[in-house]
């Protein structure tokens, strides 16, 4: 780096003061404000609850939804939006079980609570309680229930505005 000729000493170490707390801030990421979050138009975003994004064939204004302003803040609100499964058992909801189907080489089917899936095996909890753990070997295959694939599938759509938009519109049920 040159060195700044016509700068006092006093203001090299103010230089070097404020880079110093730009790398402090960057590092300790908690510390960030977010601010203004609420910035969509609130009758756009229920319409978009309402119509295009379809939010209302899973979510109810007086059911799961019922006063959720007030159980979180906007921040949380648009963090649950975007990241529903990795943020909504942060703020108290209860990890449901995730149903598992493995179809078995010969055809038969087992079902039951997922317990453990990976490359190599699958385990479950049948409805009678019985534990089972299968392996993943040619023929046998897994399907997970997933009721988050709309969220999932809909990141790749939502523009910015719609996101603001409902934000602005869920901050309202309190």
């Amino acid at each position: 780096m040159p060195a700044f000729s016509a700068l006092t000493e006093e203001q090299v170490r103010a230089i070097a003061e404020f880079l110093h707390m730009q790398v402090e801030l960057a590092a300790n990421r908690g510390t960030y404000r977010v601010q203004n979050i609420v910035t969509g138009n609130t009758k756009a975003g229920e319409a978009y609850f309402k119509g295009e994004g379809k939010c209302y064939t899973c979510h109810s204004v007086t059911g799961d939804l019922a006063h959720i302003a007030s159980k979180l803040s906007p921040l949380d609100l648009q963090a649950v939006e975007l990241y529903p499964e990795a943020r909504s058992y942060d703020f108290g909801g209860t990890h449901p079980p995730r149903q598992v189907t493995v179809i078995l080489a010969d055809g038969k089917k087992l079902t039951g609570s997922l317990k453990h899936l990976d490359d190599f095996y699958v385990s479950l909890e049948d409805e009678q309680g019985q534990y089972h753990s299968i392996a993943i070997t040619k023929g046998v295959k897994a399907v997970v229930e997933d009721k988050l694939v709309f969220h999932r599938k809909m990141l790749d759509h939502y523009s910015d505005r719609q996101i603001h938009d409902l934000t602005a519109y869920l901050v309202t049920l309190k």
